[in-house]
């Protein structure tokens, strides 16, 4: 890996004095967030999904694009543990809001040991907070950011992600604490990618946090939000590939968006 072309790619200041490691894994956190985005649009065109460094690096630094959950946290892996970081997988079923649950053990997050203490450092969810989540037994270290309040808690071998909606803590998706090969979520990524049923085969998302809120992009809307509420566009034929680039930095293509109805 170029480890400093990723600096560069993330706009990380080399100079800056972290007092601890967790300070340093939050910044390189914050700035791989901010700067790759969460996004399917492979998957949605159809182009096979890879998690090679080499086709990551491509994908992400020289093409400026992001990546679903196998990609963007299998690349920040590899970053980190240049930046010597001690880093595994874990393997996660996300709840959807309408009460139902993903495959079981689809989605890969990522956690990072810093002093025997776990940090979920995971990049490639789409609702989480730039910041890493200590993982504790009580839930009371609490992240805050632009986007609400979040935290990791452990209870027997689970661990919760969760964000406080609605005057309750409401969980994201659960972790197994064992750690994963990147092997393991070969089938998962197959799914995931080719599946019918698979939420990323069926939806289009593309998402990051930003300074003031967050942008998300679907196949019919385009919505900013920040300090002043949510604001939405429509999305269509002619204007998506606009949308793309002004608020993503992403040039691309994507077919299922040139066939809707103007």
């Amino acid at each position: 890996m170029h480890t400093q072309q990723v600096d560069k790619k993330l706009e990380v200041n080399e100079q800056k004095y972290f007092h601890n490691r967790v300070e340093a894994l939050d910044d390189y956190t914050q700035q791989f967030m901010q700067h790759v985005p969460f996004e399917n649009l492979d998957v949605q065109n159809g182009v096979e999904v890879s998690t090679d460094l080499d086709d990551l690096y491509q994908k992400i630094v020289e093409e400026n694009r992001g990546g679903y959950c196998y990609e963007v946290n299998t690349f920040f892996a590899a970053y980190l543990k240049e930046k010597g970081f001690e880093t595994h997988f874990l393997s996660a079923t996300f709840h959807t809001p309408d009460g139902g649950r993903s495959l079981e053990d689809s989605h890969m997050s990522l956690a990072v040991v810093i002093n025997g203490e776990t940090y979920i450092a995971d990049v490639g969810f789409g609702d989480l907070p730039v910041k890493a989540m200590h993982v504790t037994q009580d839930g009371s270290d609490v992240v805050k950011d632009v986007n609400g309040e979040y935290r990791a808690i452990k209870e027997d071998s689970m661990i919760y992600v969760q964000k406080y909606i609605d005057e309750a803590w409401q969980t994201k998706y659960e972790a197994t604490d064992q750690p994963r090969t990147l092997s393991f979520f070969d089938d998962k990524l197959e799914y995931n990618q080719h599946h019918p049923d698979s939420v990323f085969v069926r939806k289009l998302i593309v998402t990051k946090p930003t300074t003031t809120g967050r942008v998300t992009m679907t196949q019919d809307h385009l919505t900013v939000t920040d300090e002043n509420g949510k604001h939405k566009t429509e999305v269509t034929p002619d204007n998506y590939q606009q949308l793309l680039q002004q608020y993503f930095g992403i040039d691309l293509i994507v077919p299922r968006l040139e066939k809707k109805e103007k």
